[in-house]
């Protein structure tokens, strides 16, 4: 905030609550997160636009830059601590992210993407948030290739 030119009464004056710069940068998270998943979709070869997602966020430079990473994997376990209402707003941002990446899982139409990714994402956050944890490198990588052959063999379409 010094280098801003920023107090910090400055810099809280622009949110009403510590609950809205909170909400604030969940969204910011959970938008940035979205456009390095849709930007991996895009890079991937047609018909493995899910596969590149998947191989993305389940790959080491995610799994090494946290500050940069999922906001799922780094806070939900905090945010499930907080109050309803607070909870609340969080689902609609990720109703908004959720909308953003479905496109690019598979499925007969909308109901049975939805299933798909609230089953596929949020399991992924917890590999994620486990290989973290983990102090040998190598079974990082373990974790996280097993986590990608599976994800890719249960979601991504074979043609």
């Amino acid at each position: 905030m010094k280098d801003l030119g920023l107090t910090h009464g400055g810099f809280y004056k622009h949110f009403g609550s510590k609950e809205d710069l909170f909400l604030a940068a969940v969204e910011r998270s959970l938008e940035e997160s979205g456009d390095r998943l849709i930007a991996a979709a895009k890079a991937a070869p047609d018909g493995q636009e899910l596969r590149g997602i998947i191989e993305y966020y389940l790959g080491i430079e995610h799994l090494e830059h946290v500050g940069h990473g999922c906001v799922i994997a780094a806070l939900f376990p905090e945010i499930a601590r907080l109050p309803i209402s607070v909870r609340a707003k969080i689902n609609a941002l990720m109703a908004v992210y959720m909308k953003r990446l479905l496109p690019f899982v598979p499925g007969d139409g909308v109901a049975e993407k939805q299933r798909k990714f609230r089953i596929l994402f949020p399991s992924m956050a917890g590999v994620l948030m486990v290989a973290r944890a983990m102090a040998d490198p190598s079974v990082q990588k373990d974790i996280l290739a097993a986590a990608k052959k599976f994800y890719v063999d249960a979601f991504v379409s074979k043609s």
